[in-house]
Parts: C-alpha cells; structure tokens; sequence
C-alpha cells in the first residue's frame, strides 16, 4: 500500500527533476530545422526568376555517441501540404560547404540563397493562396536513412 502523505515530496522531487532535462537532452541524431524561408517571384520576358534564402539548423544532443557528419540531400519548393515538388534540382549557395560536422550538444546553422530560373507555369504555380514550403533531405551519419526536414508554410512576395 502507498503512503499518501509521500505522496506530495514524491510529485515535488519529480518536478524538479523533469526541469534538469534540457529541451535538446534526447536528440541522439541531428534534428533538421529549416527555418526563414523567403522568396520572391519576378516574371521576365522568357518565364520567371525566383530567388529567395533560408536557414538550416542542425542540432545535436548531449546524449549522442559522438560527432556526426551531415551531408544535404535534394531540396525542393513544396506545395503547403508537402506533397508535391514545384521546384527542384536547383543551385543553392551556402555559408558553409557541405559535409559539416555538428558536434554533441551543440548546434549548426547554415545560410542559404537560391536564384533560379523557372517557367511561367511553374511561377504561377509557387504563387497559389494556400502559399509553400521549402522541404529537403539530410543524411546524418550516426542514423541509417535520410533525414526528412521542411518549413513552415510561406508566401511568396512578388506574386499577383
């Protein structure tokens, strides 16, 4: 039978330990985090330009069994529901060359721009209400399998 009058200082030492736990404590693999997207729509004579930058954050526990080494996979512009590829297959240029290593308890961040080139269709396309996302992939090597990461949904500027 459980003594009820522990009861108390049982839930109040639970408390207190629940708060010592770090809110990256139980990333043993490197969560992706794509983070600031923008981009912006400007039709031309022969379809359209789109150029627009996020931010991928990488983040690793302090729990991890050592460093891992990232590599980034195929990025994408998504419709919102992630579903579908608008635009893939395009040039990225980064603040830091790809594999990079993130350490245990510890996080990476990586700037990124896009200029790109697509049709009117497609620019019409990543201008819909229900807006976009940029969607990717990265390999960490201290997990089998790619990674799958994705913004929030956003809106082009530069659309009708």
């Amino acid at each position: 039978m459980m003594n009820l009058r522990a009861l108390p200082a049982f839930l109040a030492l639970s408390s207190l330990l629940a708060g010592c736990i770090g809110e990256n404590e139980d990333i043993l693999f490197v969560e992706p985090r794509i983070e600031a997207p923008t981009a912006d729509v400007k039709a031309g004579v022969l379809g359209a330009t789109m150029t627009g930058s996020f931010t991928l954050k990488l983040v690793l526990g302090p729990r991890a069994s050592g460093p891992s080494t990232v590599q980034l996979g195929a990025v994408a512009i998504t419709d919102a529901p992630n579903q579908q590829s608008i635009v893939s297959g395009f040039s990225l240029i980064s603040t830091q060359p790809f594999p990079v290593t993130v350490q245990p308890d510890s996080e990476v961040t990586i700037d990124f721009e896009l200029d790109e080139t697509i049709s009117q269709e497609t620019a019409d396309t990543v201008c819909l209400p229900a807006g976009v996302r940029i969607a990717g992939t990265i390999q960490d090597s201290l997990e089998v399998g790619a990674t799958s990461v994705a913004s929030d949904v956003f809106k082009p500027t530069g659309c009708p």
